[in-house]
């Protein structure tokens, strides 16, 4: 499984200082002062296996390096260890609240390079035999360009909001919230892709037309609204 898989999941919570990395008096101290600091390291793990091949995506316009690995270590020595790197290699570390959560029982750290304008951001995902497969990701926000919604594969419903496009080899990523019912959404996706020449298939949610496959996924979020993910892959004819 390539990263492009895991950019909906993962990607979304690797930009969550977007806003301070590009604004660093947004709470975060002022680098501009300091001398720069060596560029970040990742501490060195007792690597079990390469989960997934280094890869770069573009997400929201910001490039990302991602990759994961299984580890041996456990999870609860994994945070404090990273919370450790991070610090000691002269990055921000937000406080507690401020860092995003992540469901099942997995961790989230992320800490920002102010002066370079990267993020890095390691998920911390607990195997049933203790030990841990870590996704980690650097955005530089330094490279962001703006995105255009002219190059979207699909079309968005009108109160769609929170939009995130995701690219990486071989596959397109939109992700987004809306205040729709599941039926309402379905029903939306099967009226646009049908007039674009896509057919559904036999799982829920699965699109194809020649040379192409589009997967639509969509869960309850807060407030009445609706967490949406759009999946593009090329596939062979």
């Amino acid at each position: 499984m390539r990263a492009g898989r895991v950019a909906g999941a993962v990607l979304s919570l690797l930009l969550g200082l977007s806003a301070r990395a590009q604004a660093p008096d947004a709470g975060v101290p002022d680098a501009g002062v300091q001398q720069a600091a060596p560029r970040f390291a990742w501490p060195r793990l007792q690597v079990i296996a390469h989960v997934e091949s280094s890869d770069i995506v573009e997400a929201g316009g910001i490039p990302v390096a991602l990759r994961a690995v299984h580890v041996k270590e456990n999870i609860r020595d994994l945070v404090q260890r990273f919370a450790d790197a991070f610090r000691d290699g002269g990055l921000y570390v937000p406080p507690g609240k401020e860092q995003a959560q992540y469901a099942n029982n997995a961790a989230m750290l992320t800490a920002l390079d102010p002066k370079r304008r990267i993020t890095y951001t390691v998920v911390m995902m607990p195997q049933p035999d203790g030990t841990t497969t870590l996704y980690l990701g650097e955005a530089n926000h330094a490279l962001a360009r703006p995105q255009e919604a002219a190059g979207d594969f699909a079309p968005l419903p009108p109160q769609a909001n929170g939009v995130l496009r995701v690219n990486a080899e071989g596959s397109r990523t939109l992700t987004f919230q809306v205040p729709l019912t599941g039926p309402q959404v379905d029903a939306f996706y099967d009226d646009a892709l049908a007039k674009a020449g896509w057919k559904r298939g036999d799982e829920p949610g699965l699109y194809s037309r020649p040379g192409a496959e589009l997967r639509l996924t969509h869960q309850p979020s807060k407030e009445g609204q609706r967490d949406v993910v759009l999946i593009h892959q090329q596939r062979a004819r």
